[in-house]
């Protein structure tokens, strides 16, 4: 008896049908396999002793050659029983209900937040959540693909004016108008105009990165004036690296400021100041991207941006960075050291003058695409003019003993200068002398040997 008091009997049941008459015997039969009709022995066999080739075309791949142009009327819709096959056939009434959706069966589920007295009130409102989070989505997913079309339309010349001076009117709103995509609490507080630096935009911009182990440490952020370095790079058959030159900290501060100055500024007091700029270490450098592998659309659009902000004229302007240089630590070759030696320099000497008149021609017609009516566009007739007056009056630039090049600061690549010593009207390298100050000199010594020999013949 078990625990739940429950009776449990032998129930035995009776059976009233008499015996059959011929019991079957169970006897042990013993099947071959390979006599059967689908064994592989009988296949064969009977392969080998009849001629098939006759009957199968096989090709050299022993496949079955099929060509659709041997069967009559199948390509040129002569006939079109091989075509539409199943468009001329009538299906039974009670055939029709195989062509309709099978997931017209499907029972839809129902939402189970409605039914409140199944679920806790807080499952019911994280699914009330969900549920409107995901229609937002699909709102801005059509707006966004609504907007996108747009942007790609082509726009002429008045629908372009329109749309840029469209921008400015929206920057002259009331600030507290303007609400923040995504976090609706942020309040604007200024505005600025957002462009294009167009005295600028003759020069070439990279962003330089030190990667791995050539990061600088902590010591030489704080030591080194990093705002006026130098990248020199060097390019050979052998192989390619870039130099970086650093200065002192009081001629770093002093040079910035006499970059930051104007030509009218600048011109009246300008010392001979020369900068010492030595060779700090050696990196190998990778170029990710560049501008000109990219194509035409793409060569259009602003990827990365340097931005300088004017609080004077309430603006900011911008200039296209062209690529992205990775520097990382060398390790050079004992193959090619000697090579590398000869191409190094230790220091570079640098002094500031004012660009030529040819040298800022140059420019101006670089900024002439971007910007045609600060920077008007300058015949080469005219150039030639003023370098004929240009070359009379001053004697060409010379090197001096101390292997001191004299080089314009405005004509040299910014892929070796930070962004804040970029700006036009920078001064340039020089250290030569001035011609007026050599033809005065000579006059002087010439009246002074002539009045030498009037007294001696006196």
């Amino acid at each position: 008896m078990s625990k739940k008091q429950e009776y449990i009997a032998k129930i035995s049941y009776q059976n009233n049908l008499p015996p059959p008459l011929l019991p079957p015997s169970l006897l042990k039969f013993q099947d071959n396999e390979n006599e059967n009709a689908d064994s592989p022995q009988l296949i064969t066999s009977l392969y080998t002793k009849t001629n098939v080739n006759s009957l199968v075309n096989l090709d050299s791949e022993l496949g079955m050659p099929l060509d659709l142009f041997k069967i009559p009327g199948l390509l040129n819709n002569s006939d079109t029983k091989f075509l539409n096959g199943f468009e001329n056939v009538r299906l039974h009434a009670d055939d029709r209900i195989l062509l309709r959706d099978p997931r017209v069966d499907r029972l839809t589920k129902t939402d189970i937040s409605k039914v409140s007295f199944l679920r806790r009130t807080e499952y019911i409102s994280t699914s009330i959540s969900s549920h409107s989070d995901s229609l937002t989505s699909n709102k801005k997913r059509t707006r966004d693909s609504s907007h996108d079309e747009d942007d790609d339309r082509i726009l002429n010349s008045h629908e372009i004016s329109e749309k840029v001076e469209g921008t400015f009117e929206k920057n002259s709103e009331d600030l507290s108008s303007f609400r923040h995509p995504i976090k609706k609490k942020l309040q604007a507080v200024k505005s600025w105009k957002l462009l294009p630096d167009t005295s600028s935009m003759d020069q070439n911009y990279f962003t330089l990165r030190l990667v791995g182990s050539a990061t600088l440490s902590k010591q030489e952020k704080n030591t080194l004036a990093l705002q006026t370095t130098i990248f020199r790079p060097v390019e050979l058959e052998e192989d390619d690296w870039i130099s970086m030159y650093t200065t002192d900290v009081k001629d770093s501060k002093i040079l910035s400021n006499e970059l930051e100055k104007k030509i009218d500024d600048s011109s009246n007091g300008l010392e001979k100041k020369v900068y010492k700029f030595k060779r700090l270490r050696d990196f190998d450098m990778k170029q990710i991207q560049t501008m000109e592998n990219m194509g035409p659309s793409q060569q259009t659009q602003l990827n990365d941006l340097a931005l300088i902000f004017n609080d004077e004229k309430k603006a900011v302007y911008y200039k296209p960075i062209r690529s992205k240089i990775e520097l990382r630590s060398r390790r050079v070759n004992d193959v090619i050291r000697p090579l590398v030696r000869e191409h190094n320099l230790d220091q570079i000497n640098i002094s500031l003058r004012n660009p030529t008149t040819q040298e800022s021609n140059l420019r101006d017609k670089l900024r002439t695409k971007f910007d045609p009516i600060d920077f008007p566009y300058v015949d080469e007739d005219e150039d030639e003019n003023e370098k004929g007056v240009e070359s009379s009056q001053q004697p060409g630039e010379q090197h001096d003993s101390d292997g001191e090049e004299s080089l314009p600061l405005s004509a040299q690549s910014h892929d070796s200068l930070p962004l804040s010593a970029q700006e036009h009207g920078s001064q340039g390298i020089d250290k030569t002398t001035t011609p007026e100050k050599e033809q005065s000199s000579e006059t002087i010594n010439e009246k002074q040997e002539k009045n030498s020999d009037e007294e001696q013949n006196m």
